[in-house]
């Protein structure tokens, strides 16, 4: 197992991060349950193969993951555990709740403080709003004056430039975010926090598991038909400098297994990094609908996510993510972005650089989803 500083806070952890968001479940009475049995001990496998960086949050695996951290931690008689954990817009409503849900945690995890408490899931505009209902700047920062917290950090949904509106605010010393080879929009946001001296923390780094199948054009490929798909993609994302910990969510042994083994194969070499960008240009090029994401055709005066939209009718027909496709594109129904909302205005398509028919095409999408 490698082992790696996370940005200047001086923690040094292992490079594969437990994510404790995917751990084993029982349905009981039609209603999903940690296995707690079964948690501990894959956490554990993970310990004694080197992991030594665990995130989780209050809310993940129906309330119950931050509960098995903690019996696994209670278990562990080896070398300390770096943990995360997070202050959620659910438990944090008004001024206290903070403080609260800290104390709470910090109870069930056993510990004395947290090494890392992150503001969850935010965005540019929640973290303001946030903070104008729970004064949660002050009360975090009240925390780590008084030793309950070491570092303040917080993992991020929203668009690039925000996380790095959120890094230069200079309240944070660890970011967590999305990054994988299909998804690489916060690559020069994540190079910006290293920068800075910010712990660059990766979710999602198999793509919520729609990277556990590589597209057809890799397998046929000799040198990267040799990683299996959970390990081409974190070999991936550790190959990026500006990157300290992969997170991966591992529900049973033999992903603790597969998922040790990728990190110690370390990172893709320079040929087998120009490969994959070679083959992922490639299957762009095998679709019609060859969008770059540039995004000149934004924004819709209707309220469309033009790229969004695209990007997920190529996951579909250019590299068979057809189940992911189909929920990204019910998070677009839900904002009322998705392609049914495009009134053939034409606002968008003399902004296209690539030439796109993007009313025809937005069609295509909407008869693929609808």
């Amino acid at each position: 197992m490698k082992y790696i500083k996370l940005g200047n806070t001086g923690v040094e952890v292992s490079q594969l991060g437990f994510g404790a968001m995917r751990l084993p479940m029982v349905n009981i009475g039609g209603e999903d349950y940690v296995h707690f049995d079964k948690a501990v001990e894959t956490l554990l496998a993970a310990f004694e193969r080197g992991v030594t960086y665990v995130d989780t949050a209050p809310g993940y695996c129906n309330r119950e993951s931050v509960l098995a951290v903690g019996l696994a931690l209670r278990s562990w008689k080896g070398q300390r555990i770096t943990v995360a954990t997070k202050a959620s817009g659910g438990f944090v409503k008004g001024k206290g709740d903070l403080r609260k849900t800290l104390e709470r945690q910090l109870s069930i995890l056993g510990r004395d403080y947290l090494d890392f408490y992150l503001y969850h899931g935010i965005g540019w505009d929640k973290f303001n709003k946030m903070e104008e209902e729970s004064g949660w700047i002050a009360e975090m920062q009240q925390a780590k004056a008084e030793g309950l917290v070491k570092h303040v950090g917080f993992s991020f949904h929203d668009e690039p430039d925000n996380m790095i509106k959120l890094v230069d605010t200079g309240l944070f010393e660890l970011v967590q975010c999305q990054y994988n080879y299909l998804d690489r929009r916060n690559e020069a946001a994540i190079a910006h926090a290293a920068s800075k001296g910010l712990a660059t923390i990766i979710m999602g780094p198999v793509g919520g598991g729609r990277l556990s199948v590589i597209p057809k054009n890799m397998r046929e490929h000799g040198t990267l038909s040799q990683n299996r798909a959970a390990e081409l993609a974190l070999r991936f994302v550790i190959s990026n400098p500006h990157v300290n910990v992969a997170l991966s969510g591992m529900g049973d042994l033999s992903m603790v297994e597969e998922n040790v083994a990728a990190i110690d194969k370390g990172p893709l070499n320079a040929d087998e990094i120009a490969t994959l960008n070679a083959l992922l240009e490639e299957n762009k090029k095998l679709s019609n609908l060859y969008c770059t994401g540039c995004g000149y055709c934004m924004p819709c005066p209707h309220g469309v996510n033009i790229p969004r939209n695209f990007e997920l009718y190529n996951y579909d027909k250019v590299y068979g993510f057809e189940d992911y496709a189909k929920r990204g594109y019910a998070g677009l129904v839900g904002k009322q972005a998705d392609a049914s909302k495009c009134v053939a205005c034409g606002t968008c398509e003399p902004l296209c650089p690539q030439h796109i028919p993007i009313i025809d095409q937005l069609q295509e999408v909407g008869e693929l989803f609808g």
